[in-house]
């Protein structure tokens, strides 16, 4: 059932019991709830769904645990014995991460992002899932990846960008629309070598061409100075070429029916020496403590130079990194695993307000809700 179709006819309907509640009642119980546990995730229906390139096979009715991965799906159904069963569609996580840092680096845009393609393609045409039928239907049929990033606050930082600022979000249109370009631009050379693309393609909204209007009506190159810089020497597409990847798009398909999710990242990042995921840190100088050792991460090439431009997640405006979680997602077909960070002195009335400019803003999900306690505020590099 569609809640959004049947619901004036659910209210209408004197035989259906039902029982009123206030919204904003809700709203606030909501927001007590997460900000002493930090649940429930959310997942706001309408911003998944108006963005949803395969919304033709079906709406998008739940993520995963991490709030990243959203892609359609459709309920098996397993009958008696000696019958046969309709195996529908589950969801199978392929996710991989590119370091922000190492990318920019390098420089070389199409091999690092065809590269990832690939292994993850790897991934999901090999994983021996029989068990699952469901899942391995989908692997097989709609070959779903989710190549995500890290290390975003830790580039910005060590090249003097403030997490918070218009340079910031700046570079990150820029990077994330190019890593959006060549995602494509892979899964359609892989459609056309193969002859194959994803089962359902021919309904999508790659398939008429709709998908890529955005990318045409407006130009995604740098528009600040300083991301120009960090971009010289870096092939960017233009409006022509996206206006002839959609042709090509169009002509061949695509491999791949979901190619982008970020996911968190909070345990790979120290083996990468990274900040995790695209979200601003927690700490300048993070303790974990593993059996009866404690260790320390300083985060990625901290120094007094860049100390000021680390500014740790708890003491940013959350307005202001909703709207750089909003410039990624435009970007990104899937999720954002998108963490807000709160302050114990937080009324319900603030966390509703942020909840409320993240639906506004095209947010699609939004995971844990952390709360610091204020009264144990300590500055850990002072005793470090």
């Amino acid at each position: 059932m569609d809640i959004e179709e049947m619901y004036d006819q659910l209210v209408d309907n004197p035989a259906v019991r039902k029982d009123k509640i206030d919204a904003r009642k809700l709203l606030e119980k909501l927001a007590v709830l997460r900000s002493e546990s930090g649940y429930p995730y959310i997942m706001f229906e309408g911003n998944v769904n108006a963005e949803h390139a395969n919304g033709h096979v079906s709406k998008v009715k739940f993520s995963n645990l991490c709030s990243e991965v959203l892609q359609a799906s459709q309920v098996s159904e397993y009958t008696d014995y000696g019958e046969e069963d309709e195996i529908g569609l589950d969801i199978s996580c392929n996710l991989g991460s590119l370091n922000v840092a190492n990318v920019m680096k390098n420089g070389d845009f199409e091999t690092i992002v065809k590269l990832s393609v690939d292994a993850l393609t790897r991934v999901s045409e090999t994983s021996n899932i029989k068990n699952a039928p469901a899942v391995a239907r989908a692997n097989r049929e709609m070959r779903s990846i989710g190549l995500g990033a890290m290390n975003l606050h830790g580039y910005l930082a060590q090249n003097g960008i403030a997490y918070e600022s218009e340079e910031a979000r700046d570079f990150a249109n820029v990077f994330f629309a190019l890593v959006n370009y060549w995602s494509l631009v892979r899964s359609m050379e892989l459609a056309k070598e193969t002859g194959s693309t994803f089962e359902g393609f021919e309904g999508s909204t790659y398939a008429d061409g709709s998908y890529f209007d955005k990318y045409i009506a407006e130009d995604f190159r740098p528009k600040t100075e300083k991301v120009a810089k960090l971009f010289e020497g870096v092939e960017i597409p233009k409006r022509i070429d996206w206006v002839r990847l959609e042709v090509n798009v169009m002509l061949h398909g695509l491999y791949h029916s979901y190619r982008l999710a970020i996911a968190p990242t909070g345990s790979i990042s120290y083996v990468q020496s990274a900040t995790a995921s695209v979200m601003p840190i927690m700490e300048r100088i993070e303790e974990r403590t593993y059996g009866n050792s404690k260790t320390y991460y300083p985060m990625p090439g901290l120094s007094p130079q860049n100390w000021f431009f680390y500014k740790e997640a708890y003491d940013m405006d959350m307005f202001k990194v909703v709207d750089m979680i909003a410039t990624i997602q435009q970007h990104v077909d899937q999720g954002i695993s998108f963490t807000l960070f709160l302050k114990d002195t937080m009324t319900t009335r603030d966390l509703n307000r942020i909840d409320l400019y993240a639906h506004h803003r095209g947010i699609k999900t939004l995971y844990y809700a952390r709360t610091k306690d204020t009264g144990q505020d300590s500055c850990l590099s002072c005793v470090v």
